[in-house]
């Protein structure tokens, strides 16, 4: 969006912020961030005027439809009139009809019982823009929503086009929801395509990490990781400062995070799982069984003797949960604990010729097996939890038999086609 959107604070904000300051969407996704209804504004140069402008409005995606209809109209354009309280429609409803706000409770009541907290989280999220739209529109029943109003619902979304997409995916789902329940007659989000854009059509090749750069990590964990000293900020701890020194009883070690790699890599789990791995989950010949955080699948692996051997021994010191036991049970919290830590690994070994990430590991572990003879795409599937078909998406460059295969293809194609003379000597 051309236009930049930020609230305002004033003199009497029920929020209790100072006079005057301002405040973005981003800061208001903090947690503890305490919620006001002061106006948000709109600033920005459209047809070589600059202006701010107030939207009226104290809700972001309200504001952000407002903003809207300036940049395709210009700063003349007028402010849409609040839409109608639900509450002065909801009377109105026939008794065969169903409400917008009843059928987001189900979907999201079918959601809590069966998805993980991440899907629960991103299904809270695009509803609730659902019901703000909605009320902008004045749209009470679930069947006032039409292909158009899609449309234009998600030419609200100031995102890239590869989350627009995944966005539409849960829009698109809970329509479905709706017209599985015979509370519509279609799915009004169905017919929209997601332009073939070069991000959307293309997406990122996996990359695993190399032989190398395993070994670099490792040697960093051994002579680099915690061995300067390091001096935080009492206020804002998650930079380094000058002058400011905060003392931790518990601080993490070099082989800490050399074994959360080891586990990560022979493992080939997600971060979530390693983060949380339970020591009974370890088998004294070495093999494990693990049901996963993200999709609940349970998913068979061994572990080498010497990997075992430190993970007892972590287990020992540290109690049965060996990368440590958190209060909370939120596992974006207890992940991003690690993803820190790796970061600060990966600033020590660099430069890296592809971005470093936690999943890498997983990705580095379906090369190691691929690379090996005899290795199906079916075992490695099995291996990670995953199908043969999204092995195959991801991983195709890695697949032994697919290269030997197209190459066969290419030497009995190319056989005995007319090749150009050589040259006199």
């Amino acid at each position: 969006m051309a236009l930049n959107l930020y609230r305002r604070h004033g003199s009497n904000c029920s929020g209790g912020h100072a006079f005057q300051t301002i405040s973005y969407e981003s800061d208001e996704q903090r947690r503890n961030r305490k919620a006001c209804s002061c106006p948000i504004y709109a600033s920005g140069t459209l047809a070589r005027q600059f202006k701010r402008r107030n939207t009226e409005r104290d809700g972001w995606d309200l504001a952000k439809v407002v903003a809207g209809g300036w940049e395709s109209g210009g700063w003349s354009g007028e402010i849409p009139e609040a839409p109608v309280p639900l509450q002065a429609t909801v009377s109105d409803v026939q008794d065969d009809k169903v409400t917008i706000d009843r059928a987001i409770e189900a979907f999201l009541a079918s959601h809590r019982e069966q998805s993980a907290v991440n899907t629960q989280r991103k299904c809270r999220l695009l509803t609730k823009k659902i019901r703000a739209y909605s009320d902008l529109k004045g749209f009470v029943l679930i069947d006032q929503w039409t292909p158009i109003d899609v449309r234009e619902f998600k030419a609200t979304w100031q995102v890239g086009p590869l989350t627009a997409s995944k966005n539409m995916t849960v829009v698109k789902s809970f329509f479905e929801f709706a017209l599985n329940n015979e509370w519509v007659t279609r799915n009004p989000a169905r017919l929209l395509k997601d332009t073939r854009g070069r991000s959307v059509a293309s997406p990122k090749e996996r990359t695993p990490f190399s032989d190398d750069e395993l070994m670099r990590m490792f040697e960093a964990c051994q002579n680099r990781y915690w061995k300067q000293e390091v001096k935080w900020s009492r206020t804002t701890h998650h930079k380094p400062a000058e002058g400011d020194y905060a003392r931790y009883n518990h601080r993490c070690t070099g082989q800490d995070l050399a074994d959360f790699i080891a586990v990560s890599m022979y493992t080939g789990l997600r971060i979530s799982d390693v983060s949380t791995f339970h020591i009974d989950r370890l088998h004294p010949s070495g093999e494990c069984q693990v049901r996963t955080n993200k999709n609940g699948r349970k998913v068979f692996t061994w572990i080498p003797v010497w990997l075992q051997e430190r993970m007892r021994i972590r287990a020992e010191q540290l109690g049965p949960f060996i990368f440590g036991e958190h209060t909370t049970k939120d596992l974006n919290v207890i992940t991003d604990l690690w993803r820190r830590k790796l970061k600060r690994l990966w600033s020590l070994c660099g430069p890296w010729s592809e971005p470093p990430t936690p999943h890498r590991f997983r990705h580095t572990f379906a090369r190691i097996l691929l690379q090996k003879p005899n290795v199906t795409v079916r075992d490695v599937a099995e291996l990670l939890g995953d199908s043969e078909e999204m092995v195959r998406r991801h991983y195709a460059a890695w697949v032994p038999e697919r290269q030997a295969r197209l190459t066969k293809v290419l030497q009995d194609a190319f056989e005995d086609k007319p090749r150009p003379v050589d040259p006199p000597s």
